[in-house]
């Protein structure tokens, strides 16, 4: 019995930890919808966390598929992986990090969820900016809505914003 417990209590522990959490993208001037995930990655020195999204365009809208669906790793310090990591961005107020500049936008409420974190992530690739929502008891990586704003040389897909809602389990 003590080994079933350990087991189900450490399935637990990988599944938030190690976890996929799923979005829908809501309609936007060019798009009718989309989906999206946050998956964080197992990695001993890292924590990484990617992000998958397509998006379904309007009809006539002149936008190459190829720019319809991406995926993006984001690279964090393990400090990440729990709250303590999104403490200490609120104490710093701004944090550099590999691949990505974020900085702590103060708390809100997601939901039922007091004291999330809202964070802004500037991507050093140039191509993105991303806002989101944490709070350690959400599924994944504990993000709730993201909001994601493009940076391309295209001018139609420059400065375009799509949100993300966490799908309803």
């Amino acid at each position: 019995m003590k080994t079933i417990i350990l087991a189900l209590m450490s399935t637990l522990m990988y599944q938030t930890a190690f976890g996929k959490a799923y979005y829908l993208i809501d309609e936007g001037k060019l798009h009718r919808k989309g989906s999206a995930s946050v998956e964080v990655l197992e990695n001993p020195r890292a924590y990484q966390v990617k992000m998958n999204y397509t998006i379904d365009k309007k009809r006539l809208v002149p936008v190459p598929d190829k720019y319809l669906a991406g995926q993006t790793t984001i690279n964090l310090p393990s400090m990440f992986k729990d709250e303590r990591g999104y403490l200490e961005l609120e104490a710093k107020k701004k944090m550099q990090v590999d691949g990505a500049c974020l900085t702590h936008l103060g708390r809100t409420t997601f939901k039922k969820f007091n004291d999330a974190h809202k964070i802004n992530i500037i991507l050093s690739n140039g191509k993105g900016k991303i806002e989101l929502v944490y709070h350690p008891s959400l599924s994944g990586a504990g993000w709730g809505n993201i909001k994601m704003v493009f940076i391309s040389d295209i001018p139609l897909l420059n400065g375009y914003t799509i949100q993300c809602r966490l799908a309803e389990k």
